[in-house]
């Protein structure tokens, strides 16, 4: 696998990051503000969140983003059919995977429903992604 990453397609990586941050937002901040505070241990939410709390997922997301546009490329992956096939690949078995595994680290006070509203999350940020990627 010869790929260089002059050829990726860094607009659509970008696109892609941006709109799984906003997701992201969304999902955390109005979808499940309340729950996922509880699922963290947290009476409530943060008023105002840390940086950290945005720049590090959108890096996180932007390498994750970038490695699933390796990926198309390598497979040849260029109709959304397919882009979904693997969005769904990345999503669930790497990424849901690793989020469900770190989650059960006896930190965390509510691993499982950290999982259940972290994973899906995951799952469709990684469809949404995978087809910005074809569709740029």
């Amino acid at each position: 696998m010869d790929i260089a990453l002059t050829q990726l397609d860094w607009l659509g990586i970008g696109v892609a990051s941006v709109a799984h941050l906003l997701l992201g937002g969304v999902w955390y901040t109005l979808l499940f503000r309340d729950r996922y505070a509880r699922v963290m241990g947290l009476d409530e939410w943060p008023a105002k969140a840390p940086a950290r709390f945005i720049v590090g997922p959108f890096l996180c997301s932007f390498v994750s983003i970038m490695t699933t546009a390796i990926l198309l490329r390598a497979l040849h992956i260029s109709g959304y059919e397919d882009a979904l096939v693997l969005g769904s690949l990345v999503g669930i078995g790497y990424i849901g995977a690793t989020t469900a595994n770190i989650a059960i680290n006896p930190l965390f006070p509510h691993p499982y429903g950290y999982a259940i509203i972290t994973v899906p999350l995951f799952l469709i940020g990684s469809l949404m992604s995978s087809l910005i990627l074809v569709a740029l």
